[in-house]
């Protein structure tokens, strides 16, 4: 071979070498800016999970919407004319007095009714299976005289008339128990350090107005949801409220997620949540601002606001017992002894999956038979003596956190009623009682969920 062909031939080769060596150096940067491209937290595939979820989420509120179309036209076709607010549920509620209350226009779509009878107390189960009771606050009663057009945006002036409408009915239970004196206001307050702060103090900073360590709810998320239920009960004629005391996800069929007084605080991310079903453990040990957050979870769907009740929303509850439930005025704010769990009476067990702790809520047990006059925590609904108008456990077995403030700077957190280790002539149901925004190391105090229209 002569010399000008073999360095041809080598030169050849050389040129292949490094063809092949920037082609790979290609290919590499390509599948960088490719897998760049697809992950990272503007990448394709974070992009696409992220607008599968949001039309998941649109195909939920679309379907929700849709059957709230569908209940609505059910409600006018069967004479119930349902409202703007709610989804309903196509049943003809019965017994209703719609010129003084429209639970129908209330109901969440996709919800069943367990109870349609009025007279016997209206139940709901919701979607996530909660069962909640209406409370009637007859209007031609409660706002006569008040006429407010609830198309336009209300004033201050609008939910001052109906917030004075409803505490001038509910008067009889506004001081807690006969002869307590405590007429406490439905108030924001947290704590800034050491520092109680509320709606009233002067000169709130941002910062203060954004705290929700006291009930659990900042400063303008405490006025918007007292403003939003005061225009419901107004807008519908009543409200819904938790038909058991709130319980805790998981132990309606066993006590693994029982809280004790070891119990680490809760967190709405790993916490379990909080449920209204019967035979459920009580969900305590648990802070009024923690009882806030859980409660507020229970919504049945993003056209409703839930939340712990207002005091007005407590007493309103009583008057509704007094009025429709036939029980007595001392029934309710003297003596409980005939209707709720307390340490001093006995109840006899109707539940057959009932369970009851002896020790604080350390450990529970089956219970069957009768509950003796002492102090026995019972899971909820465990007995029917303690039902009335479809309410159960409203008096006594927990202490209940409301968004009320008390009159004490030290303990601003205020509870309504009694519990399973009270006499049920110490605190009976109209009872208040206040703590501490860390008052949470208790069997003693749990929480009763509502919700209304927003």
């Amino acid at each position: 071979m002569k010399i000008q062909d073999r360095i041809k031939t080598k030169g050849n080769k050389g040129i292949t070498l490094i063809a092949l060596v920037i082609t790979i150096i290609v290919l590499l940067i390509l599948a960088g800016v490719t897998i760049a491209a697809l992950s990272g937290d503007n990448g394709i595939l974070k992009r696409a999970t992220e607008a599968k979820e949001q039309t998941n989420q649109k195909n939920d509120e679309e379907t929700e919407k849709i059957g709230g179309y569908e209940s609505t036209i059910d409600q006018y076709v069967d004479g119930n004319g349902g409202g703007s607010g709610g989804g309903g549920t196509g049943t003809n509620f019965t017994n209703v007095n719609t010129a003084d209350s429209n639970p129908a226009g209330a109901v969440p779509a996709n919800s069943t009714v367990v109870e349609a009878d009025a007279s016997k107390g209206i139940v709901i189960k919701d979607k996530n299976n909660n069962e909640w009771v209406w409370i009637e606050v007859p209007k031609t009663t409660v706002f006569s005289g008040l006429t407010i057009d609830t198309t336009n945006t209300l004033t201050d002036q609008n939910y001052a008339d109906i917030k004075n409408k409803l505490i001038e009915y509910a008067t009889t239970y506004r001081e807690g128990k006969l002869g307590q004196g405590c007429n406490w206001t439905d108030e924001w307050y947290a704590k800034d350090g050491s520092t109680l702060v509320t709606a009233s103090t002067q000169n709130l900073t941002e910062e203060q107005k954004a705290l929700k360590n006291g009930c659990g709810l900042t400063y303008d998320e405490y006025k918007t949801a007292y403003q939003k239920m005061l225009k419901s009960i107004y807008t519908y004629g009543g409200f819904w409220i938790g038909r058991y005391e709130a319980g805790i996800e998981g132990t309606t069929t066993e006590t693994t997620n029982a809280r004790t007084d070891s119990s680490a605080r809760i967190s709405i991310e790993t916490s379990p949540k909080a449920i209204s079903q019967k035979d459920a453990i009580p969900y305590n040990y648990v802070y009024c601002s923690e009882a806030q957050a859980l409660a507020k979870e229970m919504t049945p769907n993003s056209n409703y606001t839930s939340s712990l009740m207002f005091g007005i929303q407590w007493d309103l509850v009583c008057k509704y017992l007094e009025v429709k439930g036939k029980l007595a005025i001392a029934d309710i704010n003297s003596n409980s002894t005939s209707w709720g769990n307390y340490s001093n009476v006995g109840r006899t067990i109707s539940s057959d999956k009932a369970k009851q702790s002896t020790d604080y809520g350390n450990t529970w047990t089956a219970i069957t038979g009768t509950k003796p006059a002492s102090s026995v925590l019972l899971t909820t609904g465990a007995s029917d003596e303690t039902n009335k108008m479809n309410i159960y456990d409203f008096a006594g077995n927990e202490w209940e956190w409301t968004l009320e403030k008390t009159s004490n700077v030290d303990n601003p957190c205020a509870y309504r009623g009694g519990n399973y280790n009270n006499s049920s002539t110490n605190l009976p149901v109209s009872g208040r009682g206040g703590n501490n925004t860390t008052y949470g190391y208790s069997s003693f105090i749990g929480f009763r969920p509502t919700f209304y229209v927003k």
